[in-house]
């Protein structure tokens, strides 16, 4: 089948804490486009950061920072309670020591991608969106953000002449404003491989996405998100592939 539909398809990862999931991560690596690496607010270190680089780079797969709210305990999906001016600095250092990493290769960071509950209060938060682009633009100002269609976020960034990659999930459940349906919602993420095929069909191809409550909506997206703490994600990689390229959709990498 012909088509001239084309995808990114990205991964969090650099969020392992065993042998399993780095090894879990690493070949994940193999089937990706771009990646986004956990860079010490929710999870990370140093050793991690240099280490998926690393892997990202032999494997040609675009990279950049993945930032959270400093919040190893709840891995940055609770919500919390911090100030302004703490958040921005958090923000700040740890894009600030992921860059300092990347210095030690030849092939530069492209995007910065927020992680977890940040990322979803950026959804609707526009003074939120504000703060954590004016972190971005003093950390990180040439990176391109990668972020949730329709978000304040997006609509901010886009009138500041910052680049933006749009991302959808084929894991998750979303709302009618077209919002990630919250984790803490038993029904927030789909686990059956055949549903998830399905969605990532309807994304790519028809530019729409069934709701929690069996509504179709409009999603742009240029790029689809594997999750790289799910245990199953490399077979989710690989069936996402191949059923997109069987209906004619290359994968390939972003691009500006």
């Amino acid at each position: 089948m012909k088509s001239n539909k084309k995808i990114d398809i990205n991964a969090d990862i650099g969020e392992y804490l065993n042998e399993d999931a780095l090894r879990n991560e690493t070949l994940l690596i193999q089937h990706i486009t771009s990646a986004s690496i956990a860079c010490g607010g929710h999870a990370g270190d140093q050793r991690s950061m240099s280490n998926m680089i690393d892997q990202c780079i032999r494997n040609n797969v675009l990279y950049g920072p993945h930032p959270s709210y400093p919040d190893k305990k709840g891995f940055g999906r609770r919500n919390l309670t911090i100030s302004d001016e703490s958040l921005v600095q958090s923000i700040e250092e740890q894009i600030s020591e992921f860059m300092d990493i990347a210095k030690e290769y030849h092939a530069e960071p492209t995007h910065v991608k927020f992680h977890g509950q940040l990322y979803n209060d950026c959804f609707n938060d526009a003074d939120l969106s504000e703060l954590c682009l004016r972190a971005l633009g003093i950390a990180c100002p040439d990176l391109a953000l990668m972020c949730q269609p329709n978000s304040q976020i997006s609509h901010i960034a886009q009138r500041s002449g910052v680049n933006v990659i749009h991302e959808a999930f084929i894991d998750r459940k979303y709302q009618a404003t077209g919002a990630l349906t919250t984790r803490i919602n038993r029904d927030a993420v789909i686990s059956s491989k055949e549903d998830q095929a399905r969605q990532a069909l309807s994304i790519v191809f028809k530019g729409k996405v069934m709701t929690k409550n069996s509504k179709h909506i409009q999603i742009k997206a240029d790029t689809l998100c594997i999750h790289g703490d799910n245990p199953d994600s490399i077979s989710v990689a690989i069936q996402t592939r191949k059923i997109l390229e069987e209906n004619g959709c290359q994968i390939i990498a972003y691009e500006f």
